[in-house]
């Protein structure tokens, strides 16, 4: 006998906040918990294709979709406190997603993220690194921090990002990431860090709120990560894991992808090895030339680039029980670059405004805002209205190939119109040369080959018409 509609949504509203009230029921349950994660799947499937008008885009974004169902699952079995965060998350960002389509038919920039440095020191001081981070810098204060999330939380935010610097130096001061994590509970936190500060207390603090999800930086294996970051780093971010999966947090990894490391990364050994250490999400980041020494020669080639790509999708295409971002040939998912508000945007740990945290340019500080020294009146006002952010929305609306979506890699010379314009100015990590010198060239000859083999590539899967439900269902 089948529940009648206006039931099953009753009930699965009642066994969402039963989940999200920390009673582990749904959970704990599996008839209950499939019903749950269906009713929640369903509404997200739902947001998407009533609020997507790309049907190509749509198809995509569903074969993606396929993706998550492994790693909830596995969250579920290996995680349930972060499940719960995660399932409310889900529930936030579909909510959102209706939120931000509203605005953008207004003209608006919609972040669905934003990229905070709660400080920009470091207790490490690899070489090459892309922020230039160094012992001493500069903090947000936390009042700072809950004001900039409140206001972006307003625009439409749901993931907040946090970056640095490493982010758990201001844990570890003043608890500053679980402050946040507490005020913002409905909110995600994925925080971006090192590793090696984070210890047993640390760790049981994340396990109370259960909505920060930490992506520890390797750099493929343990000689790899060893040789950049430091004897016995691989064997402190093990440890670190270990420490997390005892508190039921959701943690994941972060890699740069060089020429030097490309190979070792696209193997299932790696991924094996990240899913057995306990990584339940991973992020992958093409190496950009910027920040303290940079070494353009160490970008990766258009035949790795490609690579990446191929080995993701299979990954994808298996359903490894991982979530899996790649932050450039993703653009597929996210209708191309996501930068200067689109999607999101980047605030410096002196308050510089960036448009992309790899971008090495700002051109505005939310202190001016803040005490008025500005022609703009709040944050949302900056993003919707600089001229530099406009001009780089612009520059990203006239790029239609989605195989080469970045302006500063594939499209390096609408960066430099941008970045050459009045109100821009040099950030902290950008590197001599950038603009008009050694470091330009590489980035012109590798965006020229790269241009050269995206044209040859395969259409990436996608998806006709697979309904969330079933999935989730036939997986339980």
């Amino acid at each position: 006998m089948r529940m009648p509609a206006r039931l099953q949504d009753r009930f699965a509203q009642w066994a969402f906040g039963a989940t999200v009230r920390g009673t582990g029921l749904a959970l704990g349950v599996p008839v209950l918990r499939n019903f749950v994660l269906a009713r929640l799947l369903n509404r997200l499937e739902r947001a998407y294709q009533e609020r997507e008008h790309d049907q190509q885009r749509l198809r995509h974004e569903r074969w993606l979709g396929l993706h998550l169902k492994g790693f909830l699952y596995r969250l579920i079995n290996e995680r349930p406190a972060a499940a719960r965060a995660i399932l409310r998350f889900i529930n936030t960002w579909s909510h959102d997603i209706y939120r931000r389509d509203d605005a953008q038919s207004a003209g608006a920039a919609t972040p669905c993220t934003v990229v905070l440095e709660p400080t920009d020191r470091c207790n490490l001081s690899c070489p090459g690194c892309y922020a230039k981070s160094t012992k001493d810098g500069c903090d947000l204060p936390y009042e700072r921090l809950e004001e900039i999330v409140r206001e972006v939380v307003d625009m439409g935010v749901t993931l907040i990002t946090l970056s640095g610097g490493e982010p758990f130096l201001r844990e570890r001061a003043d608890q500053s990431i679980t402050r946040l994590a507490r005020t913002f509970s409905d909110r995600g936190f994925l925080v971006y860090t090192n590793g090696t500060l984070i210890d047993a207390q640390i760790a049981r603090r994340l396990g109370a709120v259960g909505n920060v999800f930490p992506a520890i930086s390797v750099e493929g294996f343990e000689h790899q990560t060893d040789a950049r970051r430091g004897r016995g780093i691989y064997a402190q971010n093990r440890r670190a894991r270990q420490l997390l999966a005892e508190q039921g947090v959701m943690t994941g990894f972060s890699a740069t992808v060089t020429r030097e490391n490309c190979e070792a990364i696209c193997t299932d050994e790696f991924l094996d090895l990240r899913i057995e250490e306990g990584d339940l999400f991973g992020w992958f980041f093409l190496l950009q030339p910027i920040g303290r020494s940079p070494r353009p020669d160490l970008m990766v080639t258009a035949e790795q680039r490609a690579l990446l790509r191929q080995t993701i999708c299979r990954w994808r295409e298996q359903q490894r029980p991982i979530f899996l971002g790649d932050f450039w040939n993703d653009a597929h998912f996210t209708d191309g670059c996501i930068a200067a508000g689109k999607y999101y945007f980047h605030i410096y740990a002196n308050g510089d405004i960036s448009p992309c945290v790899f971008s090495p340019i700002s051109c505005g500080n939310i202190f001016d805002i803040i005490h008025g020294r500005s022609q703009y009146t709040s944050l949302n006002d900056f993003v919707q209205r600089h001229p530099v952010f406009r001009a780089f929305r612009q520059e990203q609306r006239r790029i239609t190939d989605r195989n080469r979506p970045c302006l500063l890699i594939d499209h390096p010379e609408a960066f430099r119109r941008v970045a050459r314009m009045e109100g821009a100015r040099p950030a902290k990590n950008l590197a001599p040369g950038y603009l008009d010198g050694e470091i330009a060239r590489t980035i012109d000859e590798a965006a020229a080959a790269w241009a050269e083999l995206a044209a040859t590539l395969p259409p990436l899967p996608s998806a006709q018409d697979p309904d969330a439900s079933q999935l989730v269902s036939k997986s339980a």
